[in-house]
């Protein structure tokens, strides 16, 4: 166990702790640096993605329920799929998807199989450490900020946020979020799975900018 905890923060947790009030207070400078680079070394390996599990291309005779809940149109309209008939034989309304040249560029890919990954838009970033309480002898629990560092230009398409709405809500924020850190002798550790406490969006996103730049960018690829 690490012994550099500040004296004077350490007291008041423990006087939160044995007083089950859990209160939160804003932890000394270096605790703050320190909780930053833990998350964001945690958010390093851990991309925001558009599915929550990786997808195999070429998408073969893709059906109606899987192109909706895939959001597959909207990643051709915004040039990262390219749709194809299905050939004879296959059901109707099936289509075949496979990435464009642009959309293999973006794909992150497997590094066994470059066919299959996902569509990651950034990388959550913390830019603020608000609190901190103990948790046990071992733990605190952390609240901070975080947004999405540097997104990919394609995920503020507008068939992209409206297809994807976490998406949009990713994109709008920061969000306040908590934590809960283990105190090891290598240093701290994120135990468990941050938890947003101010949800990111459900809801579609539809602003009248975002469809003014698709019908420009879906213009110029029928112009080209």
């Amino acid at each position: 166990m690490r012994a550099t905890k500040h004296i004077g923060f350490t007291t008041l947790a423990l006087a939160c702790s044995a007083l089950f009030i859990g209160c939160s207070s804003a932890p000394p400078p270096q605790d703050k640096a320190d909780y930053s680079q833990t998350l964001n070394r945690y958010y390093l390996g851990r991309p925001a993605c558009i599915w929550s599990d990786a997808v195999t291309f070429p998408i073969q005779n893709a059906s109606p329920d899987q192109i909706q809940q895939r959001g597959l149109n909207a990643l051709v309209d915004t040039g990262l799929l390219i749709r194809k008939p299905a050939p004879k034989g296959a059901p109707a309304d099936s289509y075949t998807y496979d990435l464009s040249p642009e959309g293999r560029s973006a794909f992150d890919a497997d590094l066994d199989d470059k066919n299959t990954g996902n569509f990651c838009f950034g990388r959550r970033k913390v830019i603020g450490i608000d609190g901190a309480r103990q948790n046990s002898r071992s733990t605190e629990i952390v609240d901070y900020h975080y947004t999405i560092d540097q997104p990919a230009s394609w995920a503020t398409e507008y068939p992209i946020q409206r297809a994807f709405p976490q998406v949009s809500g990713e994109l709008s924020g920061p969000h306040k979020a908590e934590v809960t850190l283990l105190d090891t002798t290598d240093g701290w550790e994120v135990s468990g799975t941050p938890a947003v406490i101010n949800p990111v969006a459900t809801s579609t996103h539809d602003s009248a900018l975002a469809r003014a730049k698709t019908a420009l960018h879906l213009s110029k690829k029928q112009s080209s």
